[in-house]
């Protein structure tokens, strides 16, 4: 009988890890031959809304100082590099609804087109802008749209006459930072100073706005890399003894029966996951399951972890995986959570600048997360919760305590580091910087479950990693 049963869990094990390979292949296929925009919804209102928020954050720039347009520059590059990559985008975004006219809007294409048109003349000469309103008359839309632009940039004559096709063409324009300049010059050319001033000082305010953004991002993380390193060099967190007990570790489950419980906890896993997504009500405001997706997805995992893997070993998951604050010390806690936290944001900072300065860096489209930035609170708040909570709980469970302890059963613990960092990167493979971001991260949440024998500072830094950039994309896009 217990060959038998070796042998039957054998078997399982070979058609569930067939059926993982299965499911991953077509869920994160990473040589899919797709344009990065295909994972976007709404690709037009998506393109203007990042492009729109990165020309708005130089409005009013006269006044800011020489050592925040360093960090501008350092982080950003400089304006005429924005720019020119809002234009670049326009076009990318029109050459795609000419490709694949399915996933084009006439609104849409007009909208683009609209933002591009204003852009180059609000950015390059005159004759630039002549030369796209050449293109620039495909409808009855198009063309009073383009006797509103010429009326505001090329017309000299300060009493030109301001006909409906001008005052038309401008309200056609989406809000944003183009419809804004569109109708200031336009106001300046008709003499209504105030409404022009008005205008301007909107742009201005939301440039002001999104610049102490960034400096506030920017101290934060900042903040983080003094205080830990402080901690590092002052209380040699990194040569300190574990303030907590070896757990799991001290006797991992044997690598047969890590690997089993894995794949079937991952086929389970992605196919509650897929199916809640599917069965989600709308895009914008989907059902609660769907959001917190993550939670839900990882029940099984929790349940075959503590089934065939602690319980027969006598542990429980707070004795496994160091789930205890108060006997390990806040204060203990604290500091090596932000001494890592430190040591991952200089890691963070210096693949993302060196991957951009080589032309690396990811497609813009890869930045955009359309429920944030479009859905209504509840999604936010949902969303959220789940980013920042449920994702780094389990994730942290699920790669660390599930997968990295397998590993160190037969592995060294480098090797088992590497390899479990490498996994958990592999579903970032449509971008190198994405890549690189997150093996760094993981290389240092496997290395801090094997130094300190706790997941707990693994699932803090992941928080306080997702909190940075949820803060972001609100911050800015929302």
């Amino acid at each position: 009988m217990t060959i038998f049963k070796q042998h039957l869990a054998t078997a399982i094990t070979i058609v569930f890890t067939v059926l993982l390979l299965v499911m991953v292949w077509f869920l994160f296929n990473p040589f899919r031959t797709t344009s990065a925009l295909d994972s976007l919804r709404y690709i037009g209102p998506s393109a203007g809304r990042m492009m729109e928020r990165h020309l708005e954050f130089y409005e009013g720039y006269e006044e800011t100082g020489v050592v925040e347009r360093a960090i501008h520059h350092f982080l950003f590059g400089t304006r005429d590099k924005v720019e020119q990559e809002a234009i670049r985008v326009y076009e990318e975004v029109l050459k795609h609804f000419e490709q694949q006219p399915d996933n084009a809007t006439p609104w849409g294409i007009l909208n683009t087109k609209t933002r591009k048109l204003v852009t180059i003349a609000e950015t390059r000469g005159k004759q630039a802008l002549e030369d796209a309103l050449k293109d620039f008359n495909d409808n009855p839309e198009e063309e009073v749209i383009a006797e509103a632009v010429k009326f505001a940039y090329l017309d000299v004559d300060e009493n030109a006459e301001f006909n409906p096709e001008v005052f038309t063409g401008a309200s056609l324009l989406p809000i944003g930072w183009a419809a804004d300049h569109l109708r200031q010059h336009i106001a300046r050319k008709v003499g209504n100073h105030k409404f022009a001033d008005i205008l301007q000082n909107r742009l201005k305010t939301r440039g002001q706005r999104l610049r102490q953004n960034v400096m506030n991002l920017v101290m934060a993380m900042a903040g983080i890399i003094v205080v830990g390193i402080f901690l590092i060099i002052r209380f040699e967190i990194l040569h300190r003894p574990s303030p907590w007990q070896e757990g799991i570790l001290a006797k991992p489950w044997p690598l047969r029966d890590g690997f089993r419980i894995a794949v079937i906890a991952a086929v389970l896993g992605l196919t509650i996951w897929v199916a809640l997504h599917v069965l989600s009500q709308t895009f914008f405001k989907p059902s609660i399951f769907s959001m917190w997706a993550t939670l839900f997805a990882s029940i099984p995992m929790l349940w075959l972890m503590h089934r065939y893997l602690l319980k027969p070993r006598g542990f429980n998951f707070r004795r496994a995986f160091g789930f205890s604050i108060l006997k390990a010390g806040i204060g203990n806690f604290l500091s090596i959570t932000l001494g890592l936290l430190a040591i991952e944001a200089v890691g963070l900072l210096l693949i993302g600048w060196g991957t951009w300065q080589l032309g690396l860096g990811s497609h813009w489209a890869q930045g955009v997360h359309e429920r944030l930035v479009f859905g209504p609170e509840q999604t936010v708040i949902l969303s959220a919760i789940g980013i920042v909570l449920w994702a780094p709980i389990f994730e942290e469970i699920g790669f660390r305590g599930l997968l990295y302890t397998t590993l160190r059963s037969r592995l060294t613990p480098t090797v088992s580091i590497v390899i479990s960092a490498a996994l958990f990167s592999s579903l970032h493979l449509n971008s190198l910087p994405g890549f690189l971001s997150i093996f760094w991260s993981g290389l240092l949440l496997a290395y801090a479950y094997e130094r300190y024998h706790s997941l707990l500072p693994g699932i803090a830094m992941h928080s306080v990693g997702n909190v940075l950039n949820l803060s972001t994309i609100l911050l800015f896009y929302r």
